[in-house]
Order: structure tokens, then sequence, then C-alpha cells
């Protein structure tokens, strides 16, 4: 019977396939399905009532039965109104609800295998996935019978760890490619003096084989058909040919399985075309066919690796290795092509490690250094009890044990003790007698076995050296040459201003727990008697500058009925984050004038769909921005994105998605989050386009404010301003400088003479030669003709009194503090 004080399973809940390890022995172990195989297909068939096949008994439903079968839902998980009907069984079933009976079936293999059905165990889940979409993995664990609380951990940290732990080198950078059937990552990992830690990571959360599939099907096979069968309006989100795409889909995964290991593959289709109808379809889809459809993936992967290197401030020549990892990266084609260093990141490329398994190997070796909580309590087991602190995977042979005795003591603690032995270590190891404290607390260091497992027993006795039952009584610590860095955020945090930019409280990267905290302060008043008046924070998640191409996952609201006074503008507002390790999210607001604290609302459970109209809408906006930068934009940087753009195949993409919207609500999920990231990436080509013509606007106003300089001091503040100015990048940080420099212009300026002037006629564009103001003007022309100076101050100020109060935002925004 298996009995360990770790977690020690580790399972890969995949898009197309899943797969299960444990720790044995210290190694991690592959444990095959009912089935016989590593994997089990994340697929799930209902035909019946009472009917319910998971895995590779129902991998045949998605050809025969598609209406009453289900895969690739991993995709869709998070989404509110994601659901999936099985007509057949008269059943409706969530994401959640269906990843939770692929590891029903994972952890009935666990039990084969351990002899008891495992309470715990790590999910691996993709470093790109959001909030909602790791709750809902939470949510489907849950489901299938684990404890509340089962760690995540991501996809390609997972596989670092697979790899580190095999691999005697003590130094190196390696980069992580996960090429999954759904999702993409890739993530740089640096490994020192036996520290194993992600340093940064880039991703997809819809980029996988998956696309490669319905690339194949709609651009090789489908259209072969329909010429070959005559069949008109022969397309994916034509429902009366579901039957035939959904056969023509699987045949297209075969067929690229079968292409890793040869040239050309006969695809022979027996398509279902409607009632009565059944037609042979025969194709050969070579492997330079399946590259070229493909192609269009593979740079959008090996430019996000490329990002990832960027961020870590790591060229190719400083990686030592790509880790390959996913079933996508056992094809030829991209193999060669990341091999290349021209078109690729020209990398070694290291396979030691089965790709469809590298992943659930890694999930098993962390649950290795996760505690398993211990359920009993000395009430039930009439003992005392022991709350030990220790680290279950260590990489020195002497580490620290802490613990505190619970229960009722007969005298003081101080005359009870504990001793703690390795009676199988080598050499057995047993400690003196430790004595407690006065709560019952104690520390001591403890010998472990260099490679093993050492298990350890505790037992206690009283004063008179009587043993007493302890529950644990046993605990272990494995020693290895590798610790892991800590799990780190997978995307940065943070809130919306009001003037749409994205202010990060903690960034991506940041090891977990976690906490940030910050000071802002409102941009306009906000009146309790004003019904309308409302402080609305949106809580987001990305790296976007623009805080609205990023994911929302919560807001913070403060309404007028919720301060006991009025705020007036510039009224300070505290806003904390924090992460746990679990990465659950608390976001509060504290206002100080009012002593009083308000919660966001991050609400997961309500993330849905945009509707296909909607998406279809935002794609022409998307196809209409890019046609108009196509005509604008000069030649560098703002070329060079549009043509990554274009390599990467990103508007095509993005209308097959919007396409199969309305009938795959994952695709409607992928169609927004590429929608939203072509938005951005347009965002970032506008500022380049603009970014000359301001950088010489900034110029002209530095020469300008030289002219004006009159004192050392303003001559050394413009050579600062100058020296940032030569520095600037990028046009957030040129329209900044512009606004300092402009401050300086006229504070400069009011103190000139000619100020007053300059501002009574600026007044007059402002207002108008008209009103209340037309005779204000003709005393301001009078004092002006009398070189009257002070009668001209009184005439302005009375005139910027007639300008319009600054209108109530209806929704009042932050800025951040100075």
């Amino acid at each position: 019977m298996w009995d360990s004080d770790t977690i020690d399973v580790g399972i890969d809940l995949g898009t197309t396939n899943s797969a299960l390890a444990v720790i044995e022995n210290g190694e991690a172990v592959i444990v095959k399905s009912n089935e016989g195989q590593d994997v089990t297909p994340s697929v799930v068939w209902m035909p019946k009532p009472g009917s319910l096949f998971v895995g590779t008994g129902a991998r045949p439903g998605l050809e025969t039965d598609p209406d009453n079968a289900a895969a690739e839902f991993k995709l869709e998980m998070g989404l509110a109104d994601a659901r999936r009907t099985f007509p057949g069984a008269s059943r409706e079933m969530t994401p959640p609800q269906l990843s939770a009976e692929v590891l029903k079936s994972i952890r009935g293999d666990a039990a084969h295998r351990l002899g008891v059905a495992p309470r715990a165990a790590v999910i691996t889940v993709p470093a790109a996935f959001t909030l909602n979409q790791n709750k809902a993995t939470v949510e489907a664990a849950q489901l299938a019978g684990f404890d509340a609380g089962c760690p995540l951990v991501q996809e390609p940290t997972a596989a670092a760890f697979a790899f580190g732990f095999q691999d005697a080198e003590d130094r190196g950078y390696w980069m992580v490619f996960d090429f999954g059937g759904g999702t993409f990552d890739a993530a740089v990992v640096s490994k020192r003096d036996g520290d194993l830690r992600v340093l940064t990571h880039a991703g997809d959360p819809y980029l996988g084989g998956k696309l490669i599939d319905w690339a194949v099907v709609e651009r090789v096979l489908a259209p072969a058909a329909a010429k070959e069968l005559g069949l008109d309006g022969f397309r994916r989100d034509n429902l009366l040919w579901r039957p035939a795409f959904a056969q023509l889909k699987a045949a297209a995964e075969a067929a690229k399985i079968a292409l890793s290991r040869r040239e050309s593959v006969p695809v022979t289709i027996k398509l279902s075309l409607g009632p009565g109808r059944v037609e042979w379809f025969e194709h050969t889809l070579r492997r330079d066919e399946l590259d070229a459809v493909a192609e269009p993936y593979y740079t959008r992967a090996i430019n996000l690796c490329r990002a990832s290197l960027r961020e870590a401030s790591l060229s190719e020549s400083d990686i030592d290795r790509v880790l390959l990892v996913g079933g996508v990266t056992l094809a030829p084609g991209l193999r060669e092509r990341l091999a290349d260093p021209a078109t690729g990141i020209g990398i070694a490329l290291d396979t030691s490690l089965d790709p469809s398994t590298v992943v659930a190997r890694g999930a098993a070796i962390f649950a290795s250094t996760v505690r398993r909580p211990v359920t009993a309590s000395a009430a039930d087991a009439g003992a005392f009890t022991v709350d030990l602190a220790y680290e279950p995977s260590v990489t020195t042979t002497t580490p620290t044990i802490g613990g505190r005795v619970g229960g009722t003591a007969q005298g003081a603690w101080t005359g009870y003790g504990v001793v703690l032995a390795n009676p199988d270590g080598r050499p057995p190891f047993r400690s003196a007698r430790i004595g407690l404290n006065a709560t019952g607390g104690f520390a001591t260091d403890v010998d472990v076995d260099p490679h093993r497992t050492s298990r350890f027993t505790i037992a206690l006795t009283d004063a008179g050296g009587a043993p007493q039952p302890l529950v644990p009584a046993t605990f272990s610590i494995t020693h290895r040459d590798v610790e892991f860095g800590g799990v780190r955020l997978a995307h940065s945090l943070g809130i919306q201003l009001a003037d749409r930019v994205f202010a990060p409280l903690l960034r991506k990267g940041a090891t977990l727990p976690a906490r940030a905290r910050e000071v802002f302060h409102t941009t306009s008043a906000m009146r309790r008697d004003s019904t309308d008046a409302l402080l609305r924070i949106p809580v987001v998640q990305g790296e976007r500058a623009r805080g609205d191409r990023n994911r929302q996952v919560g807001v913070l609201e403060i309404q007028p009925r919720d301060v006991r006074i009025d705020l007036p503008a510039g009224t300070e507002v505290e806003v904390t984050f924090e992460v746990d390790a679990d990465s659950l999210v608390t976001v509060v607001a504290d206002v100080p004038l009012v002593q009083t604290q308000f919660e966001a609302e991050i609400n997961l459970d309500e993330v849905r769909t945009t509707p296909p109209a909607e998406l279809r809408g935002q794609l022409e906006e998307v196809q209409q921005r890019l046609a108009e930068l196509r005509g604008t934009a000069p030649a560098g940087e703002a070329r060079d994105r549009l043509g990554r753009l274009d390599a990467e195949n990103a508007i095509v993409t993005a209308r097959d998605q919007v396409d199969a919207a309305a009938i795959d609500a994952g695709a409607a999920a992928a169609a927004e989050e590429r929608l939203r990231g072509l938005q951005a990436d347009l965002d970032d080509i506008e500022d380049a386009t603009k970014l000359p013509a301001e950088t010489a606007r900034l110029r002209d106003l530095l020469d300008e404010a030289d002219l004006l300089a009159g004192t050392a001091a303003d001559r050394q503040e413009l050579a600062r301003l100058r020296r940032q100015a030569d520095e600037a990048a990028d046009l957030r940080t040129v329209a900044d400088l512009i606004t300092q420099v402009t401050g300086v212009l006229v504070d400069l300026e009011r103190r000139s003479p000619e100020w007053p002037v300059k501002l009574f006629f600026g007044l007059i564009q402002v207002l108008g030669d008209h009103g209340p103001a037309k005779p204000l003007i003709r005393e301001g022309r009078q004092a002006i003709a009398h070189q009257d100076a002070r009668a001209l101050d009184a005439v302005n100020q009375r005139l910027v009194r007639l300008l319009p109060a600054e209108q109530q935002d209806q929704v009042i925004g932050l800025r951040r503090s100075s």
C-alpha cells in the first residue's frame, strides 16, 4: 500500500492527451492507462443514457458519433457559457465537468498502481492560462474526487523539472519549447549551483496542434473533397457537414502524426455526407504540404521564443539547449526550422525525454516536494499531535527539522522530549533526546542519505520517560542535487487608470506568494449627493501598456453611499494586491481620508465568450487599421512589425477562428484573445509610426526652451531632459518628456514680461470674443495699449474664472501618485 508524506502524483491535463506519473523510489514513473497506453486521450463519449466512455474507448466516437463526443474542451475552461451537449444521453456538460471525467479515469489508474486512490495531485496548466482558466482546473480536480486545493504548476516549469533532475550539469540556461495540442509556451530556465528556476516565459493559450489540424482540413483536405465529390458550401461552420468535418479532423491529426516518420501518407475516409449518402475520399498528404500549412504557426512559436529571450535579457548564444515538449515537436519540419539559425533559433535540441509525457514526469517531481495535509487529529487518535516544519526535498544532507507538539500535557512541556531516528539510513541515524520548550516546540538538525529518500520516526516521551502516542509518527525527506526557485506569477496584475494606461502592481515572474501596494489619486471629485458618481477601478492581467488590451478579471467599486464625506479630486487611494501560492488573488482599496477599505470583486465565474457578430465587427476593425498602417508605416521598426504579423498569418488565423466561433466555444475564445492581441500589436505599430515626428517635436521644444533658459538651474534641467530624450525609444516615454518640457517652457515663459499678453490672447482663443468675456477683452486690450501689467493680470484672472468648471466624470479614474 502506498504511503508517503508528500503528494508524489503528477497529472498533465492536456488538450489532446493527458498523462500520469508517480514517484517511486525517488524516480518519476509514467503510469499506463487501463488500455496499456502512456497517455489517456482527453475525450468523452456518451452515446446513450448511462453510457460514458473516457480516453481510448471514447476516441472512435469523434468520427462515428461526433454529436455525442467531446474533445479539446481544455480550450474552453473558465468560460461560463461553454457547454457540450450529448443528445444521445440527454445531457449537457461544462468543460470542468468533462475535464473531471478525464481526471477520474486517471485517478483510477493511479489507484490501481498505488493501491489507494490519491486524495491530492499536482496538476499542470499552461503558463499562458488566465485566472479563470486556472480556477476551472481546480474545480475539475474537486469534481474528480481530489481534495480542495490541489496544487497547480505551469507546464514549462514541470518540463524543466523533469529535464533538470536527470541532468548532471550544474550550470546553464535552457529554453523550454512546449508546443502541445492546444497551447504553446516558451520558457527560459536557469540552473545555477543546484537552483532551478524559470526566469521568464512567453506563450499563447490558443496556439497548438489543433490549429494545424484544422488548417490541414480547411486548406488541403476539405477543398480537395469538395472538388472531387462536388460538394457545395462545404465549410466547417456549415452544420450540415459537421460529421464529415469531424472525420476530416481526425484524419488530419492521424496523418500529421504519421508524417513524423514518413514523407507522405494516404488519407482514405468514408465521409458521411447526410442521410443515406456516404462517399469514399482519398488524398495523399505530403510532408511538405503539412509544413507549408503549419509554417505560420511555427513562425509565431519561434517569435514567442525570441520574445522570452528578450525579456530575460539573453540571446540565442546564451542558451545551451532547447528542451522539446509536446506532440507537435515530433514534426521533422519544425525541428529543422528550430535548429536553423537563420529562420529558427539555432540552438541544440534536447530530445532525451518523451515530449508527450515529460510534463507529467516533472509534475510528479514537483509533487514530491509538496507535503500532504495530515488529516488525523489528536481527538480522533487519542494522541498528541505534532506540527512539523521542514522541507520534504533538500539539497543539503543536514537539514533542520522544527516542530510544535499539541495536546494536553501532564505538567509543563519542558519535561517532555522527542527523539528523531532513521534506522534504515546509511549509516542509521538517531538523535539525542530533544527537550521541548515551554510551548511544546523543538528544533534540530538530522542527517539524510545523499540522493535517497530518508524516512524518519519521531517518538515522544513524557517527563518520566514514558512513550506517548504521537500523530504523525513518521516523516520523510528526499535529498536531491537540485531545488526549485519557486512558483512564478504567470501574468502581470494591476489596475487600469483613468487614461486607460495599465498600472501593474505585481509583475509577471514574481515568486509566489507575493504582495504589492501602491498609492494612486482620484482624478476628479466624488460628491455624496451625486447619484451618478462612481469610482470604478478595473483589475486586469496581462502585459500590454493599454489596460483595455489586457484581460479584465475584476473590478474595485466605490460609490458615494459607501463614504461618509465628499472626496475631493486628488484623494489618496491605496491599492494592495496579494497572490498566494495557488495564484488566488485578493485586491483591496484603502481610502485613508475616510478610513475605509473596499475589496475587489474578482468574479471568475462569469467570463463569457464574445458573440460571433461582435467578433466579426472587431475583425473588420483590425483589418481596416492594418490596411491604413500598411499605407502610412515608414521603413524601420513599424515595417518590421507588420512583416512579423504577415509571417504569422495573423489575420488569416483570426478569421478562421471568427468563422468557427458560432459552432466552437474554444474558437470563439481563441478569436477574442487573438483579436485583442492584434489590436495591441497595431497600437505598437502606430506608436512606432508616430515616433519620428513626436521625437522631432520634442527636440524642437527643447531648442525653444534653451533660448528662454535664464539661469544655471534652468540649463541643468534642460540638459537632463535632453539626455533622456536621446535615450527615449518608445512613444510613451517621448510623450511624457514632451509634457515635462512643455511644463518647463511654460514656467520659463511665465517669467518673461510677455507672458500676461500671451495668456490673454490664449484665453481669447478658448472663450471667444463674445458674451461675458467681451467687456473683459476690451478692458484687457486697453491695458495692453497702456502697458498696464497690473490691470492686465486682473483681467486675466477674471477671464480664467469664465472657463467652464471641470466636468464631473461619470466614471472617475485614478492617476499614479507622483
